[in-house]
């Protein structure tokens, strides 16, 4: 069909693509590029000859006759002291007004040519609001390499337009050559596909038939690798053999993998009866109890639905927790761990009135449990052998606090030990196991849930005070600065089980992040706790340097709830010139504090937004 194509309309096609996908999300209007690089047909180029600036009419005779026709071109010359990339403002015949940028190998005083589309750049300008009426203005976007270009819903209606006209003509082409329509050829081509399937599926139906009668275990097995292949396992219609076949092979490898109670077999056993859609099989519930036990998973987990919903070679579930009754503890966790008190790590953004929980989900690992549990084990011998310098520390997560009750709700001892027993294993606090918040993305939530915390990554996010560890708070609103909302405006959170151990404390203002790495990777503390709240009243942090320490057992999805802005307490700000969105600003408030506030998205130079402090 392209053969076809290719000396009738080929030409407009790589027209249209060229315009539509010079950098995938805007059309071009015209192009720059030296005649010296020029090696496609899309696009054509002047002689080495014009003056700066003001451009001119290139002579016609030099246009690939492959280019689109009608096109007009312009010679630019790069002025002195200009270098490739620089950008030049030039003038069409047309009075129309472009930004140009040398191309790369261009240097004083040579030339390059343009080419552009006064009727895109018409429409362009017309649909621009703002702009004057003559000379048309146009909105470009920079890019170095391939010259002038500029955006409008005109020219991509032109396009679009231009792309119709082309998909027509090839449809003519196809008919006057071969005398049928091009839909045609593609209803044959289908009709052809499924004519082939039908085939194969009869043919190893036919085959699994003989090989389930002679009990011809190899064949078996080497023609169902062919039907999954073949996708004819998927939904309800399977051919009967080859559902028996499965149901056959899965129901012995999952009887094999039961005897052997070898946690990789049974899990190995698992996995290929849910490829084979033979989870329905009670060998499959009964594979699921076994190496539920042989793991030592807590009673309460579902690993079955780890099997349907595994990532990879991950057996893992993240299951949305409905009960209203278990969902208002979370709430009710958020809310007592919550503290109004600024930090700079806010960047500028005011501390939220209140964190709105939405969803909680309940993470089951296998991998990551198992290896949380071993670790449990070796901290308690660890602690058993030498309980000196263990100390018992009080967490605002999972001890009842003084000033967390007054208003007479559920302490956080309390909902600590239901949500720890729901899960299947309560928190000992032999080994300082306890529940801590952890700020994150939404996509860190999925990665973290799954693969676990990454050291490699440590303090990319929250800084490295106390060493290059993992970060954690007791409270809410602590974690809640190392948040990021979603395109929904929805924030992430992890509440995970925390082995605190032997805690390195430290109340000092300054803290050596060397001499905590030191005291956890070789000494004999298992984490470091940081004493803000008492050296500067802000919180307390909890850091741990193995992430087996960690087990992240729920992603608490919620939206902050601002509070009224107070104006003796708002701060303008105006956004400085070279600041882009993300830009970390320096300011002074009015009673002299310095702030670090972060340009929020949309905010241009020259605009202000507003910070509570």
């Amino acid at each position: 069909w392209a053969q076809v194509l290719k000396p009738n309309c080929l030409c407009w096609f790589r027209f249209a693509r060229t315009r539509w996908k010079l950098r995938g999300e805007e059309m071009g209007a015209c192009l720059a590029l030296p005649s010296s690089q020029v090696t496609s047909p899309d696009v054509t180029f002047g002689p080495q000859q014009g003056a700066a600036y003001q451009a001119r009419p290139a002579p016609t005779q030099s246009q690939d006759a492959s280019a689109p026709p009608g096109l007009p071109m312009v010679n630019v010359q790069c002025p002195a002291n200009m270098a490739p990339g620089a950008k030049l403002y030039i003038v069409t015949p047309e009075g129309f007004r472009l930004e140009a940028f040398i191309p790369p190998g261009i240097s004083a005083g040579q030339s390059f040519g343009v080419q552009y589309d006064p009727a895109a750049l018409a429409v362009a300008s017309a649909n621009m609001p703002g702009q004057p009426s003559a000379p048309p203005q146009a909105s470009v976007l920079q890019n170095p390499q391939h010259g002038a270009r500029t955006s409008g819903f005109g020219f991509l209606n032109q396009a679009l337009g231009t792309a119709q006209q082309a998909l027509t003509q090839a449809n003519e082409v196809v008919a006057a050559r071969t005398g049928r329509k091009a839909e045609e050829w593609v209803q044959e081509a289908r009709t052809q596909a499924y004519a082939k399937t039908v085939n194969l599926r009869t043919q190893i139906s036919s085959q699994m038939e003989s090989a389930l009668a002679n009990a011809d275990n190899s064949k078996v097995s080497a023609l169902l690798d062919s039907a999954m292949a073949a996708k004819l396992l998927d939904g309800r219609n399977a051919p009967a053999s080859i559902r028996r076949a499965a149901d056959q092979v899965a129901s012995r490898q999952l009887q094999e993998a039961i005897a052997s109670e070898d946690p990789r077999r049974l899990k190995g056993a698992l996995i290929a009866a849910n490829r084979l859609n033979a989870t329905h099989l009670p060998e499959f519930a009964a594979a699921a109890q076994t190496y539920q036990k042989v793991k030592k998973l807590p009673p309460g987990w579902d690993v079955s639905k780890m099997v349907l919903h595994r990532q990879g070679d991950k057996m893992v579930a993240k299951t949305d927790i409905e009960d209203p009754a278990v969902l208002a503890k979370f709430q009710r966790l958020l809310d007592i761990t919550h503290r109004k008190v600024y930090t700079r790590d806010r960047m500028g953004d005011a501390v939220p009135e209140r964190l709105q929980l939405l969803k909680v989900h309940v993470v089951t690992n296998d991998d990551l449990w198992a290896n949380y549990m071993a670790r449990r084990e070796w901290v308690r011998r660890d602690l058993e052998a030498d309980p000196a310098g263990f100390e018992r520390y009080n967490v605002e997560t999972t001890d009842t606090l003084e000033d967390s009750v007054a208003d007479g709700g559920e302490a956080a001892e309390s909902i600590a030990e239901t949500l720890a027993a729901e899960f299947g294993e309560p928190l000992r606090k032999d080994v300082n196991e306890t529940f801590l918040f952890h700020g994150t993305t939404k996509q860190a939530a999925d990665s973290i849930t799954t693969s676990d915390f990454r050291l490699n990554l440590a303090g990319t996010n929250a800084g490295t005070l106390y060493g290059r560890g993992v970060y954690f708070a007791e409270n809410a609103s602590k974690s809640d600065e190392y948040t990021r909302p979603d395109t929904h405006n929805l924030r992430y959170m992890l509440l995970c089980r925390t082995l605190l151990g032997r805690a390195y404390y430290l109340d000092q203002k300054d803290a050596d992040p060397r001499a905590c790495e030191e005291a956890c990777l070789r000494g004999k503390f298992h984490s470091v706790l940081g004493d803000r709240k008492k050296a500067r009243g802000t919180f307390r942090e909890f850091i741990v340097f193995d992430e087996e320490q960690v087990y992240p057992n729920y992603i608490l999805v919620y939206r902050r709830v601002d509070p009224q802005l107070d104006p003796a307490r708002t701060l303008t700000v105006q956004v400085p010139l070279g600041a882009a969105p993300g830009t970390i600003l320096q300011v002074t408030a009015p009673n002299g504090q310095t702030l670090q506030v972060v340009v929020p998205a949309g905010c241009a130079v020259g605009q202000t937004f507003s910070m509570q402090y």
